[in-house]
């Protein structure tokens, strides 16, 4: 059970590397996180023998190892990488008003495409609140136990995540979003509007607080960068 917690913990690690990875050496750190992971699971702690790691047979025992999952990961990343050309403006836009990396911030981008699209919620209302929540850090936290890109607090939605098993899962940036997604389409069908939905998701119960004036202003200059070709348009 150890065992198996670590590869996964090391297959996320990997997993999340990836989308910022740039140059042969972080490439080479993944191959050696998938290795360590790929032994621990197969062959316990006794996998990790200095025999291992040394020689060239070693070396492409490693590669021929981690192969199989290494391409899943690619080929997963490749694939959430797409975005549409309105996102893409968006992207380069968040970049410049965030002063974020828009390599790191691509792939969060694309998680909010791909689960607006597949939970019913507009990608530019995630992201506008990932701007509000985390200002697009996954691995933000609150005092009040809020985690993660959208700020979940899973103890108040144990219905759609279970962190009982892994105490990480809203640290993972597809997870949190879709999370966050979820618990935002309910509260909007429970309130029939988006503003009283955002109140709702950031805990007041106020209709006059600005919380949700100030993720709708974001939401409305990210649409505004999606039309003028990401230039930087304020809010």
């Amino acid at each position: 059970m150890f065992a198996t917690r670590i590869a996964k913990y090391a297959r996320h690690a990997a997993s999340f590397m990836l989308h910022f990875a740039h140059g042969g050496l972080l490439v080479a750190g993944l191959i050696v996180t998938l290795f360590v992971a790929s032994r621990i699971a197969n062959h316990g702690v006794q996998g990790l023998s200095l025999g291992s790691f040394t020689g060239e047979s070693a070396a492409v025992a490693a590669v021929d190892e981690v192969e199989p999952e290494l391409m899943q990961v690619v080929e997963a990343s490749s694939a959430s990488a797409k975005l549409s050309p309105d996102l893409q403006r968006v992207k380069m836009y968040i970049a410049k008003r965030y002063q974020v990396s828009a390599v790191a911030v691509e792939p969060l981008i694309a998680s909010a495409q791909q689960t607006g699209r597949s939970v019913g919620v507009d990608p530019l209302l995630l992201v506008a609140v990932m701007a509000i929540e985390s200002r697009f850090n996954p691995f933000a936290e609150s005092p009040m136990g809020a985690q993660g890109l959208m700020q979940v607090i899973p103890k108040w939605h144990p219905d759609k995540v279970d962190v009982k098993s892994d105490r990480s899962a809203m640290f993972d940036p597809d997870t949190n979003i879709r999370v966050g997604a979820l618990v935002l389409k309910e509260y909007i069908q429970s309130t029939g509007s988006v503003e009283r939905a955002l109140q709702q998701y950031s805990g007041s119960s106020d209709p006059a607080a600005p919380y949700a004036s100030k993720v709708m202003a974001v939401k409305a200059a990210l649409a505004q960068a999606a039309r003028s070709g990401g230039r930087f348009v304020g809010a």
